[in-house]
């Protein structure tokens, strides 16, 4: 396998349903006809969708919560901070906030597991924004798809 950083395959908008309360993604790729017209059917059926678990009560969260298998004897691992220069911390702080912007990240509950963010400058000069996972491939069981994470 590459171990290069996976790549969005393209640019994304968000497309604000039920009062601008929930937000969708779509791809820029689309026809203006077809962006309109699927645009205008996921806000008329925003009502079909869960966006919180407590929106399908009915439905056991053993069912869908996602759980990752862990070795057992393996040890909780925060990754010591890595220093990084002042336009590598700009770049990171302008990918947070936009990610944040878009509610494609919150700020997590618990720092028992932390993995750096590690950027990566790319052949036209931007930041790439990915995350080192190799404590983590670590502590799981070997499977065909082992953590990568990027953000473009």
């Amino acid at each position: 396998m590459n171990d290069a950083c996976i790549e969005p395959s393209e640019v994304l908008h968000r497309i604000p349903v039920q009062n601008d309360v929930h937000s969708m993604h779509m791809g820029t790729s689309l026809t203006s006809a077809d962006n309109t017209m699927v645009s205008q059917t996921l806000i008329e059926t925003a009502d079909l969708f869960s966006w919180i678990a407590s929106d399908i009560p009915e439905v056991s969260p053993d069912i869908i919560t996602h759980r990752l298998s862990m070795n057992k004897e393996t040890q909780f691992i925060a990754q010591k901070k890595r220093k990084m220069g002042e336009e590598k911390h700009n770049a990171l702080r302008n990918e947070i906030d936009k990610l944040v912007k878009v509610d494609f990240i919150i700020k997590p509950q618990y720092t028992t597991w932390r993995e750096n963010v590690v950027m990566v400058k790319k052949p036209n000069g931007k930041w790439k924004m990915c995350t080192d996972n190799t404590d983590c491939n670590k502590a799981f069981p070997k499977d065909p798809y082992p953590f990568r994470a990027s953000i473009a």
